[in-house]
């Protein structure tokens, strides 16, 4: 089959993943990222993949640099050559999960962490995304100008407050029309709230979100909004980044708009995790799982963060903690060495990560 590559990995992949392994072999993976494969341009890339009937084993993987036609042919040979010339992989794992299909170091770090360490939501780590309104026309607007109740607004954390492992508020706010116990508020008990968002009633009204009830939840977010998140520390991670340096820590100012995904912990020290995340194990996993787009950017979404491994904050001797701690807040770059002992690596396993930082 050729295919758009994004299904080896995405969550809507998950049913045809569990099919292959389950019932079939991959045989072969070509992966085709950042080559213009096709006569026309096109919004994806491909990758080639052989499916068969059969006992699972080792998968011959091609990652050519090229369409040149030499290359390629010489590239067919390898990968049907039974004499072994080709590179192989082991085989997906039996399931849904993300396949990891290429042959470089990274990816056997990445097994090596997956057989040894939690999860980073295993670890006491939740994992969440910011607020969808739904109509950010009416909702989002500077903090100082919306002219609604104290109590109504918050003022709102977006990509462009995130930069560099810092955040910069930029002065943005979003109205909250969620009552704290559950449910919406009662209009009637918040004129200012109510006249603001009465003369926007029929845009709020034409929305999806809204037509279930358009007569009582008409101005609902998508999202509900949680205040206690906006005081709450945390850690904001910019969802499309070339890199994971972006990551930010937040001391319980913002809540975060949905371009922008959050980690809370009640067990690691928040300092730390950023030092530890933004030095390069984030991005060694996103990089992992994630389909790349175009620029060669990635998405650092809900569903490429849970799959960081981190060991368990206990368990992390206290030289260790005290180096990420005083790293994340002065904002330097961890040095590998200290990644390597963090995790319980040989030293030198993660010397390709020197040229990220």
């Amino acid at each position: 089959m050729i295919c758009a590559d994004a299904w080896t990995h995405n969550d809507y992949g998950r049913e045809l993943r569990r099919l292959v392994t389950q019932q079939f072999a991959l045989r072969v993976y070509v992966d085709m990222y950042g080559l213009d494969a096709f006569e026309n341009d096109v919004g994806a890339y491909p990758s080639i993949t052989l499916i068969e009937r059969g006992l699972a084993g080792d998968v011959r993987v091609g990652t050519p640099a090229s369409t040149d036609a030499a290359e390629l042919s010489a590239l067919v040979v390898a990968l049907t050559d039974d004499a072994g010339a080709a590179v192989t992989v082991p085989a997906p794992p039996m399931g849904d999960a993300p396949w990891l299909l290429r042959s470089d170091d990274r990816q056997g770090v990445v097994r090596e962490l997956e057989a040894r360490l939690p999860s980073l939501e295993q670890a006491a780590c939740r994992v969440g995304i910011g607020v969808a309104t739904g109509a950010d026309s009416v909702f989002v607007a500077p903090y100082d100008e919306l002219p609604v109740e104290d109590n109504r607004k918050l003022p709102l954390a977006v990509s462009k407050d995130v930069s560099d492992g810092r955040v910069t508020w930029h002065g943005l706010g979003v109205v909250n029309p969620w009552a704290d116990e559950g449910g919406l508020v009662d209009l009637h008990q918040f004129p200012h709230l109510a006249a603001y968002l009465g003369q926007y009633r029929d845009r709020l009204v034409a929305r999806h979100t809204a037509k279930a009830a358009p007569s009582s939840r008409w101005y609902k977010t998508i999202d509900r909004i949680t205040p206690a998140l906006t005081w709450q520390p945390k850690l904001l991670v910019p969802d499309i980044r070339g890199d994971g340096d972006a990551i930010a820590y937040d001391d319980g100012h913002l809540y975060p708009h949905h371009n922008l995904y959050y980690i809370t912990s009640d067990t690691w020290d928040l300092r730390a995790l950023q030092a530890l995340l933004r030095s390069g194990m984030a991005r060694l996993f996103v990089d992992a799982y994630a389909v790349r787009i175009g620029g060669g950017y990635l998405r650092f979404q809900a569903q490429y963060l849970r799959r960081i491994r981190i060991p368990m904050w206990r368990n992390v001797d206290s030289d260790i903690k005290n180096d990420l701690v005083r790293a994340g807040v002065s904002g330097d770059m961890v040095p590998t060495s200290l990644l390597e002992r963090a995790c319980g690596l040989d030293a030198g396993r993660l010397a390709f990560m020197k040229g990220w930082q």
